[in-house]
């Protein structure tokens, strides 16, 4: 049986904390699982057999557009190489390999960097900009639709919550 409402997979990874579910720590962690699993199945849906063939992505790429639009948001003049292989836990050497081929297929922008002439910065192209923005639609739709299942008074709990976290 799925613990909290997360299928098997994950079982394993919290039966040991199960006695502990109550702590911060796990909430927390449970709550970024949760979030995880949304944008993981937001960039599954790009490969199903009809969006496969438009965007030819794997997840790995499909996150790396996604966490290149959001460090670009603090770097709007582009990220460093290997700062987007540190974000995608990656080495510097399998990142340059993946924006490569970002490059290649039109979703990604290598540009110079004016502060050294040895690096570049990694940028999205209108066309990654586009994905992004389906991808994050996607996104938004399955909270929106996870969400349903709390009560207005839930909801307004939980947004008191997050507000005290973040000051």
């Amino acid at each position: 049986m799925p613990i909290f409402g997360l299928d098997n997979r994950w079982k394993n990874m919290y039966h040991g904390l199960m006695p502990q579910t109550k702590t911060p720590h796990f909430l927390f962690r449970r709550l970024l699982d949760i979030l995880d699993e949304f944008r993981r199945e937001s960039i599954k849906a790009l490969n199903d057999p009809t969006k496969k063939k438009i965007y030819g992505l794997t997840v790995r790429q499909g996150t790396s557009i996604s966490q290149l639009r959001l460090m670009l948001e603090n770097e709007p003049e582009g990220v460093a190489l290997k700062d987007l292989a540190s974000r995608m836990q990656m080495t510097i050497p399998a990142a340059s390999i993946m924006v490569d081929t970002m490059v290649t297929k039109g979703y990604m922008l290598r540009t110079p960097n004016p502060d050294d002439r040895r690096a570049v910065r990694i940028k999205l192209t209108e066309k990654g900009e586009e994905l992004f923005n389906e991808v994050y639609a996607r996104f938004h739709d399955e909270i929106d639709r996870r969400a349903q299942v709390l009560s207005e008074e839930e909801l307004k709990a939980f947004a008191s919550i997050v507000e005290k976290l973040l000051h």
